[in-house]
């Protein structure tokens, strides 16, 4: 086991990554089943979209091959698999796309065999052709299908007018009906899980501010914060994927035939909970780095007031107390009285009483004015 690779790792180190690997899959199968019975959950969604691109194919391949006769019609179950999509406006997107990449591959196809002599010059000039050309932009994922449609029907010597024309129906029809399973069969809209992943994101974050509350408030040894920067910015991670969902949520509804006034209004709310949590995310690692992590190296002093440590620890607190309070309120959607600061903003004057009153040397009272501009951003950033 001490041997080392070819590309100069250890054997060990190798093996453990694939062992830590296969769990990881073992671990991710395991959490598939478990969720898929669970309604609403990414695994049940995906096992639906699993079965809609299997009724997709079959029906695409029934009616191009017993309804309309058509002569091996590979291209119609092709396109119907590929145009079943995770939303019902990702789906007709991705239909327009392929029907667009197979029309370009045909073009190139036939303007090649039109002028060069042989199918091997054919191919040379059709190939680098479709290939660049399935790069444009607006194909995106489907630009794959220039190339692959243009080889093809050069390689099988189907450019003649009967089969261009048997392709390109092949493939209007398996888009169709692809796209027609996934807006009538359970069209997805993701929805209902955004607003668990908001609430998870802002109860985290309002964990790390009463860690850093509690830990100023006890004067607690500085080796017990160490980890609070590294987790103020797993936070912004899970944010971006936060963000992430919920741009996928809205697309769910675009052109979603069941798509409710409720669930609009939803997710509007999301979004404001969303852009709240990113505020009060970027104060809380704006803290976390300057209390333990690269803001705390550019001060020559570290040290705080003790009576300050207090006052601050109350002013973080009142924040987050508000905070959660607002965040409950705008997912909740109840209808009440607006959130009350007082309590927040009355703890954020005496914080700001204590650091002009104490006098101390200039390092220090930088260190605590510092801390103050972080805090009352913090405050600032609850006002809607």
């Amino acid at each position: 086991m001490d041997k080392v690779g070819r590309g100069g790792k250890p054997l060990r180190m190798i093996w453990n990554a694939v062992r830590d690997g296969v769990a990881d899959d073992l671990r991710g199968a395991w959490r598939f089943a478990r969720d898929l019975p669970h309604t609403g959950t990414w695994a049940q969604e995906t096992a639906a979209q699993a079965l809609k691109a299997a009724i997709a194919a079959v029906l695409a391949w029934f009616v191009a091959a017993h309804v309309l006769t058509l002569p091996q019609p590979y291209l119609a179950p092709w396109a119907a698999l590929a145009v079943v999509r995770p939303t019902v406006h990702w789906s007709i997107l991705t239909g327009l796309r392929q029907m667009a990449a197979v029309g370009f591959g045909v073009l190139v196809a036939v303007l090649a065999v039109a002028v060069t002599p042989g199918k091997e010059l054919a191919l040379a000039v059709c190939v680098p052709i479709a290939f660049l050309v399935s790069y444009w932009p607006r194909l995106s994922d489907q630009g794959l299908y220039v190339p692959f449609t243009a080889l093809f029907m050069v390689a099988v010597d189907s450019v003649e007018e009967p089969f261009v024309l048997v392709r390109l129906l092949e493939t209007a029809l398996g888009a169709g009906i692809g796209m027609a399973v996934n807006l009538l069969i359970k069209p997805p809209a993701r929805v209902r899980t955004v607003g668990g992943r908001i609430r998870h994101d802002g109860a985290a974050t309002a964990d790390l501010l009463r860690e850093i509350a509690a830990t100023l408030r006890e004067d607690a040894d500085r080796d017990a914060s160490r980890t609070w920067s590294a987790r103020a910015k797993r936070l912004g991670d899970r944010a971006t994927e936060t963000r992430s969902a919920l741009h996928h949520a809205r697309d769910s509804l675009r052109l979603n035939p069941q798509t409710t006034q409720e669930q609009s209004d939803a997710l509007d709310r999301f979004h404001t909970a969303f852009e709240l949590n990113q505020r009060v995310g970027r104060c809380t690692r704006a803290l976390a780095d300057l209390l333990d992590g690269p803001g705390r190296a550019a001060m020559p002093d570290h040290s705080l007031d003790p009576a300050y440590r207090r006052d601050c620890a109350t002013a973080l607190d009142a924040a987050t107390d508000a905070y959660e309070e607002t965040l409950d309120r705008v997912l909740s959607h109840h209808d009440r009285e607006p959130v009350d600061l007082g309590p927040a903003d009355a703890a954020l004057e005496a914080l700001q009483r204590r650091t002009h009153a104490t006098a101390t040397d200039g390092p220090t009272t930088e260190m605590q004015a510092t801390v103050l501009v972080a805090v009352r951003r913090l405050r600032s950033d609850l006002d809607f």
